[in-house]
């Protein structure tokens, strides 16, 4: 939850940066969008398909983890549907179906992540920890989302968090090797996507991106991104080996 803080506070000074370097907008995920340069995010897939071959081993061991990610996002969100059909049938629903909402538009977005990540990772090199990832995501959707809007916000930003991190440490690689210009181009647009996500729940939290209380989360929120946090990488070192 320290790097949430950080990371809020820094925030557009990123998404701007990141269209900057690309020389296009950040925009909102929808799988027909296009970016300033004419491309939809179909032919940056395209793109980057025809390279899958000349990825270094580095890239195709990420790329296995980036697979996991997005599988265990669409889970995650899975697991909050059920939690908000869940509070809906014992009248615990008091947002108006908003946290129901979120889940339901972020969970397209993760979708059409994952879809790109079967197109890019074949299946001889996706991780066979499958299983436990997604019963692992469907527990940190449902439970959290089950508990009240507020404590799947907290989670969701705090899972978007370290994916930003993630994404990032990918990306600046591949521009400090000055390889595969395409695959930099898509990763730097997934991950506008997951920040862009991270933002609409600090958003749903606080009622404004830039809220100061997102840069002092209380004992609770900092232990519960602490355990999201160590979780996350602990599920990406695992997924590189298994």
């Amino acid at each position: 939850m320290l790097r949430l803080a950080r990371s809020v506070a820094s925030q557009r000074a990123l998404s701007k940066a990141l269209a900057q370097r690309r020389g296009v907008a950040t925009v909102s995920s929808s799988a027909g969008s296009k970016e300033q340069d004419g491309r939809s995010l179909e032919a940056m897939t395209s793109a980057a398909v025809a390279l899958t071959g000349e990825f270094p081993a580095w890239l195709r061991t990420e790329m296995r983890t980036n697979h996991a990610g997005e599988f265990g996002a669409v889970e995650i969100y899975t697991g909050a549907l059920y939690a908000a059909a869940a509070r809906s049938r014992m009248n615990l629903e008091t947002d108006g179906g908003r946290m129901r909402l979120f889940a339901e538009h972020h969970m397209a977005t993760e979708q059409a992540h994952l879809d790109i990540m079967l197109k890019l990772v074949p299946a001889s090199n996706r991780t066979r920890l499958l299983p436990i990832w997604r019963a692992a995501a469907l527990s940190l959707g449902f439970f959290p989302a089950l508990a009240g809007p507020r404590c799947l916000y907290w989670t969701v930003a705090s899972v978007e968090t370290f994916v930003e991190e993630h994404y990032q440490a990918q990306i600046m690689r591949l521009r400090e090797e000055k390889v595969l210009p395409e695959m930099t181009v898509l990763l730097e647009r997934l991950c506008a996507e997951e920040v862009e996500h991270k933002n609409e729940a600090v958003e749903a939290l606080f009622g404004s991106r830039d809220a100061p209380e997102a840069l002092s989360p209380g004992v609770v929120a900092r232990a519960w991104g602490s355990i999201v946090g160590v979780g996350s990488v602990a599920a990406v070192e695992a997924s590189k080996l298994v």
